[in-house]
Formats: structure tokens, sequence, C-alpha cells
């Protein structure tokens, strides 16, 4: 049996460069998210779809295609993240282009260690915030 699509997902988003798995700061299951620098920017939802921190920069600069696509579901007004759903393969390559513009944001500088996802103390700190 082939690997299911969320699995296909994980396995490509692991895949860009500098996204490491941990916990998620925003979900009480201890579900897993996806980090970059020590930053959460994407974890699934429930079913086939992803939720992605894009930035509100990103999110501006790609309004018109990402509000024309109906794989795609605007959080509230302002907000940094994306509901992506992907109910079929095809939808892979455009979860993962936008997981790229997400990674690209997050990433350290050049020369600058990327710092790993939180964990114990760190990780329940964050939580208490959100």
């Amino acid at each position: 049996m082939g690997a299911t699509l969320r699995q296909r997902v994980r396995k490509e988003v692991l895949a860009v460069d500098g996204v490491l798995e941990g916990p998620s700061i925003f979900r009480e299951d201890d579900g897993t998210a996806f980090f970059v620098d020590a930053k959460q920017m994407a974890e699934f939802g429930d079913g086939n779809t992803i939720g992605i921190r894009l930035s509100k920069e990103v999110i501006r600069e790609h309004r018109e295609r990402l509000k024309a696509d109906p794989r795609v579901e605007p959080r509230r007004s302002g907000s940094d993240w994306v509901i992506v759903s992907f109910p079929r393969a095809s939808d892979i390559p455009f979860v993962i282009e936008l997981v790229e513009l997400a990674a690209a944001r997050y990433r350290p500088p050049p020369g600058v260690a990327a710092k790993p996802p939180p964990t114990g103390a760190d990780l329940e700190r964050r939580r208490r915030w959100h």
C-alpha cells in the first residue's frame, strides 16, 4: 500500500531546506509541527489540510493568487497563517511551494546556525502564550 497524502506531504515538507519536525506549540494533543529556526511555520490540520505561516508580507505579496485558489482558506484578517487543502496528489507541489515561501521567510541569515524546535520548558512557555 502506498503512502497516504499526509505522509507524502510530511516527507516533502521535511525535504525543504531548514525545516525540522517538533511538537506543536498551538495544539494541546502534541501534534506534529514543522519549524524553521525555532519558529513554527506549519502544522497539519484536520483531514488533508495544512496550516502554513506565510507571514503577513508574503500573504500580501501573493494575495490575488491565494484568494483565487480554492485550496487556500485565509485565517482571520491580519493573520500570518493560511489553511491549504490537498485532496489530491497533484496538490502537493502547490503545498510545497507555499512551504518554501514560508521557510525562506524564517531561515536565519547565512552563517547563523538555526535553532531547533522548542522542547521542554521552552515549549511549555510558548504554549502558555498561545
